[in-house]
């Protein structure tokens, strides 16, 4: 359920929405207060934190591991990929020899 339907679903009384560990449970005005809170509280810090998925060297070795996939498609040899998401989800298409 994603976080406008548990809104809304909350702001109904159809169910209670636990935001953190010793939560209770927040329902209706209660979920919304603390959720327009901890959104104003984000806008209002000015967060441009880069995580380490958007730096451009990251972005590079997407892109050199998306066209090692296409190759792979052509049958064209890799032994490895750069990055962990493309060795979680495709790890198994590289040649071992």
């Amino acid at each position: 359920m994603n976080t406008v339907r548990k809104m809304h679903a909350a702001l109904a009384g159809a169910i209670t929405v636990r935001t953190w560990w010793s939560c209770p449970g927040l329902s209706g005005e209660a979920f919304r207060s603390w959720f327009l809170d901890r959104l104003m509280a984000k806008i209002n810090r000015h967060d441009r934190r880069q995580g380490r998925r958007l730096t451009p060297e990251f972005q590079a070795s997407l892109y050199r591991d998306a066209q090692r996939l296409k190759d792979i498609q052509h049958r064209i040899i890799h032994r490895q990929f750069e990055t962990d998401i493309l060795k979680r989800r495709f790890g198994h298409l590289l040649t071992n020899d």
